[in-house]
Order: C-alpha cells, then structure tokens, then sequence
C-alpha cells in the first residue's frame, strides 16, 4: 500500500515538473478539446457504420458544392420554380376553383360542373401502371356494378361494427378470401393466416412495422429498434421508421436487382427486428429470394415482412398456371399482407 502511494507521488512530481512550464489555460483547455474531437470521430465513424461511406461522402461533396458562391442561390432559385408550378396551376383551373363554402346550396347542375372537371383528367385506360387496376368503362359493365354496390354503403362507418353488420362481415369475407389464396387452407399453414383491410399500401407497410416493433420488443425486449431493407423496398419503410422510431439499414441490391441475403445478414445485430423482401419490388417488379430471407429470419429470431403490395396479388394465380416463385406456406414468414401468425395480431393495434 505504502508502495503504491509512493508510486503515486513520483508519477505526480514527474507530471508537475513537466508541465511546470505550461500555460494553466492550455493545461484545462487541451483535455477538453481532446473530448471533443474525440466525440467528433465516434460520431463520424457510426455514421460511416449507419450509412456507408459511400453515402457519407456524396453528402460531404453537395454540402461542398453548396457552399462555391451562386450554387446555393441558384438551387433555391430552381426549388422556388417548382413550388410556384406546383402552386399555381394552370390560369382556368385557378379561375374555376371554389375556395369557400358556398352561401347557397349548389343545385342539381353540380352533377354536369363534376363531369366538366373529369373530363380534363388523363385518359388512363390501359395506359398508367400502379394507378388504376381494372380497364374498361367507368360507367359500363363491372364500373357500374362496382358503383352501385359502393353507393349502397357509402353512409357506412366500419368502426362501428355493431350497427353496421353488413360492412363487418363483407371485410371478414375479404380478409377470409386472402387467407384462402395464400394457403390457409393447406394443413401447412396450421390455420394461423390472418388479416385485416387497410385504406391501402402504405397503411398495411406501417402496420406490418409497427406490429414487428411491438411484437419484438415484448419477445426479446428491444428498446432501439432496427429493420433492414434493400434499397428497392417501398419508401414507405422509411416513412414507417420516422413514424415509430425504427432505424433503418439499407442494403445495396445484387446485380439481378434483387434484395442481398449476405448483405442483409451482415447488418443483421441484436437490435435488428425485422426484414423486408418485396415479391414484387415496387421499382423493377423483380421478386425477392424470399426463401431464403426466411430461412435467415428463423436462423437469428427476427420478424419477415414480405410485401405483396403492389402485383402480389396476381401470384396465387400463377402458380395456378405452374410459375412457382415462392411458397406461401413458408414457415419462416411472420407476415405477408396478411399475418401468418396469429399472435402478431394484437401487436397490431394501438
């Protein structure tokens, strides 16, 4: 002990002799800079770890770039063109366009103004894709089915299932339609395929995100929640992580444009609760290996989300016709459109 002391008291002779020279700011404003820098070097290394370094630098050079005199003025000059396209319209369309309630009731004629006003939408029949999914007439055949059968529960609210029993259990047959494409009927599926309607895509992304969020965090108790997608996936991933606070890995997409199972497995941490493959992508319509985004899945204990948004639903009849891409009844999945499992279900709700 005494030994130690004495170690203690040369080490600290030594150091004041040396610094003896030293000016007394220097001495208190050095350890603090050292801090700093090196707080700056953690942060610059996890974001290099976070994003790639790739990412990191292109960021650098625009921020760069910004800064050479006239560049940052000329991209606001740009960005204020759009704005003020986008804002103004074209000069009939301002002319024509209703700002206040009206202070009498609009009459009949309403009907006639509405049609003038569709008839300047694009003629989209066949010719947009991912917008509208049945061609045809709007005011013929399946449309005019469709219509009426619209406009008898229009004056519905599904919230309310008690009084409207009718909407209740058209959903349920919908819900029950779907589970029955994607094998719930097959002894495989052990009857755990579940579901329920969303208002459209990125509704079911965010619930499929925020059901693996929760789900995760009551399993393996995660905290900071991380999902990883490829750089295909929808950008609705993006916008479900700001929602619930997920951070978000991306990884590069192979040269076939699909999804990297090594890339994902290498991003893959104790944080990490879920995946994502899309079957098919929303850019290129190309289909995830799917199978083995399970198998990796069930190896580390994690969530699969595969999204059959947008042209998935065509696949269970493809198969029909012998184009096998992927089985449905993968046990590694935890969830499609619809839930494989169904204790994911009440992760589901808020």
């Amino acid at each position: 002990m005494e030994a130690a002391a004495e170690l203690a008291q040369r080490l600290r002779a030594a150091a004041n002799e040396r610094l003896a020279g030293q000016e007394p700011l220097l001495l208190v404003a050095a350890p603090l800079l050292a801090l700093l820098a090196a707080r700056a070097v953690h942060a610059a290394a996890a974001d290099v770890a976070d994003r790639g370094l790739r990412t990191v630098l292109i960021t650098l050079a625009m921020a760069a770039v910004k800064l050479v005199p006239g560049v940052s003025g000329y991209i606001a000059a740009e960005k204020s063109k759009v704005v003020e396209k986008l804002q103004s319209g074209s000069a009939s369309s301002k002319k024509d366009l209703r700002t206040e309630l009206p202070a009498v009731g609009i009459p009949d004629g309403v009907i006639g103004d509405l049609q003038a006003l569709k008839d300047k939408d694009v003629r989209w029949q066949g010719k947009c894709s991912g917008t509208v999914y049945i061609a045809g007439s709007e005011s013929e055949g399946h449309f005019s089915l469709i219509n009426k059968a619209y406009s008898m529960f229009s004056h519905t609210n599904p919230l309310h299932q008690d009084v409207f029993k009718s909407v209740a259990q058209l959903e349920a047959e919908v819900v029950a339609m779907t589970a029955a494409l994607l094998g719930s009927k097959e002894k495989a599926s052990g009857g755990q395929i579940c579901g329920n309607m969303t208002s459209g895509g990125t509704e079911s992304i965010l619930l499929a995100v925020k059901t693996s969020r929760d789900y995760m965090q009551s399993k393996k108790g995660i905290t900071k929640p991380e999902m990883i997608i490829a750089e295909s996936a929808h950008s609705a991933y993006d916008k479900a992580a700001q929602y619930f606070n997920i951070k978000v890995r991306r990884v590069p997409v192979n040269k076939e444009f699909l999804a990297d199972v090594k890339g994902f497995k290498r991003c893959i941490n104790g944080n990490t609760i879920m995946m994502v493959g899309s079957a098919p992508g929303f850019p290129h319509g190309l289909i995830d290996p799917i199978e083995e985004l399970g198998e990796l899945a069930s190896q580390y204990g994690i969530c699969l989300h595969v999204d059959l948004c947008l042209g998935g639903f065509v696949l269970p009849f493809a198969r029909k016709l012998g184009y096998l891409f992927f089985s449905y009844n993968n046990k590694y999945c935890s969830s499609y459109l619809m839930f494989s499992n169904c204790a994911l279900t009440p992760c589901q709700q808020y």
